[in-house]
């Protein structure tokens, strides 16, 4: 008997939350960064966590965003470098984090109007100001305070490509690693960002991606490799 579309929605919610606890203990072993410069491999996925952000199905920290270099090889460190220490225009993590961080003091801030995405500290290519030039040294502060990440080591990029979007997509319909009531995230611009608790856009939310006993299986074997030569 075919499901019916609330049904399958259900349903795919109930196999992702599972599915993201199984996620959250496979990376557990990794060790933890604060600095790009210490992963010790060139091409990877990273997953960062963020103080104060918990969840029952990790209780040291949930993830709270999942990344990766989609178009180039030995990219990893840099583009971790890109979020630790580069400009918005560079890095969409760095335009969230410094749009929200601007949003939660004043929901009104001349460098986010005309409307959320559309200001220019949070529009792609547009320059800084003088009010909001100061907000990079913020977020390169507060990365560096309050993030940690883990790597994977993936040099495959049509496999790091596709792991990317089931992850994403995955974590974020668990119904069980939401969001606390303070994380900063809520003051983001993307509604994509504010409900899924990840500092992601692109493929939140896609029951169409939602990785599969095969992809579970890589991973932990990506993971054992990675863990292995660290």
């Amino acid at each position: 008997m075919a499901v019916g579309t609330g049904d399958h929605c259900d349903y795919s919610v109930l196999v992702a939350t599972d599915l993201c606890k199984r996620i959250h203990a496979v990376l557990a072993p990794l060790p933890e960064y604060r600095r790009p410069g210490d992963v010790p491999f060139s091409n990877g996925l990273y997953f960062f966590y963020q103080q104060g952000e918990t969840s029952p199905h990790a209780p040291e920290g949930r993830i709270v965003r999942v990344g990766n270099h989609p178009r180039s090889q030995d990219r990893l460190k840099g583009r971790l470098s890109n979020h630790y220490s580069g400009r918005k225009n560079g890095s969409v993590f760095r335009k969230y984090l410094g749009g929200a961080l601007l949003r939660r003091e004043n929901p009104n801030h001349p460098c986010l109007l005309p409307a959320p995405g559309q200001g220019h500290w949070e529009k792609q290519d547009a320059s800084t100001c003088q009010q909001c030039r100061p907000v990079e040294q913020q977020v390169s502060a507060l990365l560096k305070s309050d993030f940690r990440f883990r790597c994977i080591q993936v040099v495959d990029i049509e496999m790091r490509n596709v792991l990317e979007r089931e992850l994403v997509a995955t974590l974020s319909l668990c119904t069980v690693c939401g969001p606390s009531a303070h994380w900063l995230g809520l003051h983001a611009y993307s509604s994509k960002v504010q409900s899924s608790g990840l500092w992601n856009h692109a493929f939140t939310f896609d029951e169409s991606c939602l990785i599969d006993d095969k992809g579970m299986t890589c991973l932990a074997v990506l993971v054992n490799s990675t863990h292995r030569s660290v």
